[in-house]
């Protein structure tokens, strides 16, 4: 009877170890089974939220020409502006001075187009009816009821401002829908300071340069909602959009092409009473002045006529002979 009671105890012990591991084995299972579960939920989360992230708009091609169009749109209402950059010079030669200068004056009213497709926030600094450098300027206080806008103050600087598109820009669909113009800008300024004459002529010469634009515009709902600016970024390119300030005008556009445009008549800057504060460009004071930077082109029927001339007919300030020779060292 006793080694029985024995028996039956290590058997019942056993049973109990066994019921043990077994139980320990499944549990173990089900946690590790859990485990790989969220592991996997997390993972396909995770690669979910990737692709997310990678996600780019898918536009159909009516509307990438939309963008386009809309992208093309605003860049020319945001830089045509002010005195036509692109207009010939030689229309003006030999024409009297006042029409030419009148032709190559800043408008007076220089609004921001009422259409421009942008749902951007103007700030209240930009543009030309925003507050004048002047009214900015602690230095310059004095000035400011006189000059109140950036329009009024800067006519008041420099005689002639503007810009044209030289050709159509190009505009490009990217990955992320976003739409990247590129092209040239040419600008024009036309300052006061000439004194250079000849022949009853007087020399007037306007500066024009080139700007590379290369901007990328985000387009949402019709409307250009933000613009990153790659290539150049001047105010005097961009006037809507753009503090108005002195600084760097002349400099930048001066080193453009200079061209001298013989005018009948004295140069009179009606209108204006530069401040000082604005630098002006450079004027020639001979036809070998400037290091030869300026074209003289159009004097060349000038001095060849004076050539021509006897001494009572020629202009006490007319030297032909050395006019042509600096025009002949120069070429």
């Amino acid at each position: 009877m006793s080694h029985n009671k024995k028996t039956i105890t290590i058997i019942t012990a056993v049973v109990l170890v066994l019921a043990l591991v077994i139980g320990w084995c499944a549990w173990r299972k089900h946690v590790t089974s859990t485990k790989e579960t969220q592991a996997s939920a997390n993972t396909s989360s995770s690669s979910s939220t990737n692709k997310a992230k990678k996600k780019t708009p898918v536009l159909s091609d009516k509307q990438k020409e939309q963008n386009k169009t809309i992208a093309l749109q605003m860049e020319k209402d945001m830089r045509n502006w002010g005195v036509d950059s692109l207009a010939d010079p030689h229309q003006w030669a030999k024409q009297p001075a006042d029409q030419v200068l009148a032709a190559l004056r800043t408008p007076d009213n220089i609004e921001t187009p009422a259409d421009m497709p942008t749902s951007m926030k103007i700030n209240q600094g930009w543009g030309g009816n925003a507050p004048s450098y002047v009214c900015n300027t602690s230095d310059y206080q004095s000035l400011c009821d006189t000059m109140p806008t950036s329009q009024a103050w800067w006519k008041n600087e420099v005689w002639g401002t503007g810009a044209r598109w030289v050709k159509d820009p190009t505009a490009t669909v990217l990955e992320n829908g976003k739409v990247r113009v590129k092209g040239k800008v040419r600008s024009i300024l036309v300052t006061s300071g000439d004194t250079y004459s000849m022949g009853g002529y007087n020399a007037l010469t306007p500066a024009w340069r080139d700007y590379q634009i290369d901007d990328i515009l985000t387009i949402k709902n019709g409307k250009v909602s933000d613009i990153e600016y790659v290539g150049n970024q001047n105010w005097w390119i961009n006037p809507f959009l753009t503090a108005w300030t002195p600084d760097r005008v002349a400099d930048s556009i001066g080193e453009g092409n200079r061209i001298a445009i013989p005018v009948s008549g004295a140069l009179n800057w009606n209108g204006m009473n530069p401040t000082g504060i604005t630098r002006v460009l450079n004027a020639p004071t001979s036809m070998g002045g400037m290091d030869g930077k300026v074209d003289w082109s159009m004097w060349d029927d000038l001095i060849q006529a004076g050539n021509t001339a006897n001494g009572q007919q020629q202009a006490p300030d007319l030297d032909p002979a050395k006019d042509a020779a600096t025009i002949h060292d120069r070429e």
